[in-house]
């Protein structure tokens, strides 16, 4: 166990300590991110392919994705929900943001299709992936490392933002609880269920490091469920801010700090984008640390 989780926080507290200040390298850092997720999510795919009874066995995968995803979203809701209650949070008022629909889908497409292509190979040239992904991954992390030193965010402004902390905290919580409630269904151990469940939209990481600890049938589920997340949050946010500010932010998850945010900068104005960014922030600081300690 010990050994696993260096593995993972070892890299991604090498690449936090390395600062990157020129802008250009910052762009190659993540440049290489995106190919690394490419790459690893192939080799995934491989490693679908030597499942015996693949085609059941994705059959049950969708089924379980499913429940998942709408006892993750349930918890979620009934958290937040009651947060902004409690917040007295009763919504804003902002533009209504187009959707670039086209282009999301595209990118999701281009994702699922990358594991898929890897799953094809792999049925007809079968090859050992976890050497490849595992190094992929620790040079991922390395990287994820140096793009979370790169947001900028000190300890004295994740804190002064309340609302912020109090929204990833209910993400948190509420999405742990759904993991560990669905633990008998899974069949998994309780610690290794809420490792599942706890990407909080980050699909790229998720899924590698679920497929990591647990193979390859068990990450395309985290994969999945995390994907579905990010789509469903940017449908929703420009309904969900008119109503209740956390529950539009806290949905989105990690992705409320990048990708997700001009859609919450839109829907709830200026004043909602430090809420997203320190609420996304935690969040997405946590998805790595939180997934090395339950899966290892």
């Amino acid at each position: 166990m010990f050994a696993s989780l260096l593995v993972i926080l070892v890299p991604l507290l090498v690449g936090y300590a390395v600062p990157v200040l020129n802008a250009s390298w910052m762009a190659r850092v993540n440049q290489a991110v995106s190919y690394l997720v490419y790459f690893i999510l192939f080799f995934m795919g491989m490693g679908l392919a030597a499942i015996d009874n693949l085609g059941p066995a994705l059959m049950k995968m969708a089924g379980t994705t499913a429940g998942i995803f709408a006892a993750i979203t349930a918890a979620n809701v009934l958290g937040l929900w009651g947060l902004s209650k409690l917040f007295h949070d009763h919504g804003r008022q902002g533009e209504r943001q187009p959707i670039a629909w086209a282009s999301v889908f595209k990118d999701s497409g281009i994702l699922i299709g990358t594991v898929a292509a890897g799953t094809l190979l792999g049925l007809v040239l079968p090859v050992n992936a976890h050497l490849f992904s595992e190094a992929a991954l620790v040079l991922l992390l390395l990287l994820i490392g140096m793009q979370l030193r790169a947001a900028g965010m000190s300890l004295r402004q994740l804190f002064l933002n309340r609302l912020g902390v109090f929204i990833a905290l209910t993400v948190f919580a509420s999405t742990l609880l759904a993991g560990a409630l669905l633990a008998p269904w899974l069949g998994l151990p309780v610690r290794h269920a809420m490792g599942v469940v706890s990407g909080f939209g980050w699909y790229s990481l998720s899924g590698i490091l679920v497929s990591d600890a647990l193979g390859p049938l068990w990450g395309a589920t985290s994969f999945f469920v995390d994907l579905f997340r990010e789509l469903v949050a940017l449908a929703l946010i420009p309904t969900l801010m008119q109503r209740a500010l956390p529950l539009a932010i806290g949905y989105a998850g990690a992705t409320a700090m990048d990708f997700s945010l001009p859609v919450i900068q839109k829907s709830g104005g200026a004043s909602a984008v430090p809420v997203a960014i320190v609420s996304g922030f935690m969040l997405s600081l946590a998805t790595p640390v939180l997934m090395a300690i339950l899966l290892a």
